[in-house]
Order: C-alpha cells, then structure tokens, then sequence
C-alpha cells in the first residue's frame, strides 16, 4: 500500500464513531418522510463522511437536529444551501488526498444545472482518458449513422458493446478509425462542450482530459444516447459493463448508472485507475495516478473511498 501522511490512520478510524451518529440520523429522518436513503459505505472498508475539524462554525445550541447530512453539513457548516455542490472547488476534502506516491483529482456534476464541485485540481489536472473515452466514441458512433440516415450495421453495434462492456480495445479501434481518429475526439468540442487535447495524435487513450471533463463527457453521453437510434442500447451497455470493468461503486447508487471506466499500467510511470459514472441528476468522475506496483484493485479502492466521502456529503 501507499505510505500515508502521519496520522491518516488513526484520523480515519477516529471517525467511525460520527459515522455511526450520522447513519442514525439518516435513518430517523428516513422514518420522518425525508428524501431517499443516502449510501454511507462502498465495498471494502467504511469511510465516513468528512471531519468536523475541516469545516467550520458549530450549529446554534438551540437549532432542531439535522435529519440528513445534506442538513447536517449545513448546521456544520452554517451554509444556507446545504448543497456540497455549491462548495468551490477543493473545500470538500476525502480521505485519500494527499497520500505519499497518490495523485488523485475528483469532480461532482449536476447534470441539470451545470454546478460542480470537486478537488482543487479537478478542472487542471489532465491524464490520458483510457478507455473512459470509449463511451464518447460509442455515441459518436450513433451520432454520424444517425446523420447519415443509416441504421448502424450489426457488426458496428457488436463493436459498439464489445468496447463499452468488456473495455475491448480492438472493438474501440475500429470505432475510433472509423470516426476519423482524432477527428471523433475534437467534436466532443462543439457537441458536449468539452475542449480535449492529446499526448499521443492518432490514439483514442491518450486523449488529455480532467476530472470535470470526464464527467461532462459521461453526462453528455447519457443525456444524448436516447435521441438517437440504437441510444437505449448503449444506455444498457454502460450499465452492463463486466466484472473486471467495475470500480465497485455502482451497487450504491440508484436507478440506471452509466458507468465507464479506464484501467493502464503505464510502466515505470505507473497505473492510471480512472471511474466516471453517471445517474439521475449527478456525474462523478475520480482519476488516479499511483506506482505500478501497487496494483489496479488499489486504484479501485481509491475510487471507492473517494466516492464514499463524496455521496455521503451529498
């Protein structure tokens, strides 16, 4: 494992006590008519929701008790929106930044408004996209046979769910030929509003993109895809993605979730361990950087707990 900063640890475990107090709280409020449960652990271990030493002003001694934590971050925080969402970036701290040899950037979108929120680096902070840009080049493939005034060809379609399933990379190639290479990643520009560049001209993975803009780009996809014929299909596809493909945070979330990840070794330079998904009105995307000899499930755990100190603020 990664050397933790001093502390970290027992910081952690420290907090399971609060976890227990604000679990109770969700589940009261549940039992009062409040909104849907709110997930407070991921597969592996527990994380809770983030320290009280990191936010300021204590609610008023008289105030009624918080019944979610949505609310209870606004009574710690005295915020009137009691949104996480309305955090600037870098103010909602996770558990796992600042870890020796981790570079971890994180970004939180709602879809319908466009209000994010994230870690401080998460609209700077570029790495190549792996196979998260399969899911643009899978509707983009929809896109030209829908302009085209063409059904796409079984033997696309296959392509199609080979690359966004199984993360099948000569499935993706093909695709991405097809599209023009490079030309298919430049209209994520004037189609979904977001500006990418590349490392590597002439390869889909090595397209550059930031925490916000993987987010972007995975709500874009799930907003378009039931426009366009063969949409729904991929829809299926991206909430269908194999067991070797999953981050593991899934499973908390409700209703359908698009959910496409990355996963490279890069040599000495290490993993890449990239999770977006994407679900009613939210899209959150977590990229990490780490030593390869570390390998991908300690990515995948990343994902997790940074996943579990986000959801549970919000």
């Amino acid at each position: 494992m990664a050397e933790r900063r001093p502390g970290r640890r027992r910081s952690r475990a420290a907090r399971g006590a609060g976890l227990a107090v604000v679990a109770a709280l969700v589940l009261a409020a549940g039992a009062a008519g409040a909104a849907g449960p709110v997930p407070t652990a991921l597969a592996g271990p527990a994380v809770p929701p983030p320290p009280a030493a990191r936010l300021q002003h204590a609610p008023a001694a008289d105030a009624e008790p918080p019944g979610t934590l949505r609310e209870l971050l606004a009574a710690i925080t005295g915020s009137a929106t009691a949104d996480p969402l309305d955090l600037a970036p870098g103010t909602l701290a996770v558990d796992r930044e600042g870890e020796e040899g981790l570079a971890v950037s994180w970004a939180l979108l709602d879809t319908d408004d466009g209000r994010w929120t994230g870690s401080a680096d998460a609209a700077t902070r570029r790495s190549e996209a792996e196979s998260t840009i399969k899911a643009w080049l899978a509707l983009d493939t929809l896109r030209a046979a829908a302009q085209r005034g063409r059904p796409v060809p079984p033997a696309v379609r296959a392509d199609i769910a080979a690359a966004v399933r199984a993360s099948d990379d000569g499935a993706a190639e093909r695709l991405y030929r097809a599209l023009g290479g490079d030309a298919s990643t430049a209209r994520l520009g004037p189609e979904c509003g977001v500006a990418v560049s590349t490392s590597r001209p002439g390869w889909w993975s090595y397209t550059q993109v930031s925490a916000l803009d993987a987010a972007r780009v995975l709500a874009c996809v799930r907003e378009r895809a039931p426009g366009l014929p063969g949409g729904p299909a991929l829809l299926a596809d991206l909430d269908a993605v194999t067991p070797d493909g999953r981050s593991g945070i899934r499973p908390v979330l409700p209703g359908a979730v698009a959910e496409k990840n990355g996963w490279t070794l890069h040599g000495a330079d290490g993993w890449n361990v990239h999770c977006v998904l994407a679900w009613e009105d939210r899209a959150l995307a977590v990229l990490t950087t780490y030593p390869g000899g570390l390998g991908v499930e300690h990515g995948w755990q990343v994902c997790r707990d940074v996943a579990a100190d986000v959801l549970a603020a919000s």
